[in-house]
């Protein structure tokens, strides 16, 4: 009788460990960003942020808290994040994406820099998906770019292990004119 309490256990264990393996908890794209704010700066000088209050300065954007739910209700206990890129442009306009991550209690920590080129796929009439991105990492971990240059969705990829908030400042370049630019993050 005991060994079979036994098995019956280590039955329910093994179900539980197999339900529980690393899956995407967010099946949706949430808006990161929607913005053209101005010149490229360091965060913590530009906008006075106090350690462990993450609020967005003098820009109107506040920083993507991680904990919360996006996505239909989905929660984002994630360690990575995937970012896609459109704005109202034409081809070849580009723009710059700095990003941050930011720990409760800690300063924003700054990852990168994304400048991203609008290709020939169209979102809808006159808005355009970005193709192209080229990555400058100060992350500790590799910012990967997929697919780019291709005149598809480029995908950049990276780790957000650690960090409560995400913050990003995007600022339009002397190359074309893009506006509406919105950059959507889907955690995995």
């Amino acid at each position: 009788m005991k060994k079979k309490w036994i098995g019956l256990i280590l039955a329910v264990c093994l179900l539980c460990a197999l339900g529980n393996s690393l899956t995407t908890r967010t099946l949706s794209y949430a808006n990161l960003v929607v913005s053209a704010a101005g010149a490229e700066t360091d965060l913590v000088a530009a906008t006075g942020y106090t350690v462990g209050v993450p609020t967005p300065g003098t820009t109107a954007l506040e920083p993507k808290d991680l904990l919360k739910a996006y996505g239909g209700g989905a929660d984002t206990y994630a360690n990575a994040i995937e970012l896609i890129c459109y704005a109202t442009s034409s081809e070849n306009d580009t723009c710059t994406l700095s990003l941050y991550g930011i720990s409760s209690g800690g300063p924003p920590v700054r990852i990168g820099s994304l400048v991203y080129t609008f290709g020939t796929a169209l979102r809808s009439a006159g808005v355009r998906w970005a193709d192209t991105c080229v990555s400058t990492s100060t992350h500790t971990k590799t910012i990967t770019v997929a697919d780019s240059a291709a005149d598809r969705v480029v995908k950049v990829s990276l780790d957000i292990t650690g960090y409560r908030y995400l913050y990003a400042i995007v600022h339009t370049t002397t190359t074309g004119a893009a506006t509406g630019i919105t950059v959507q993050m889907r955690p995995y």
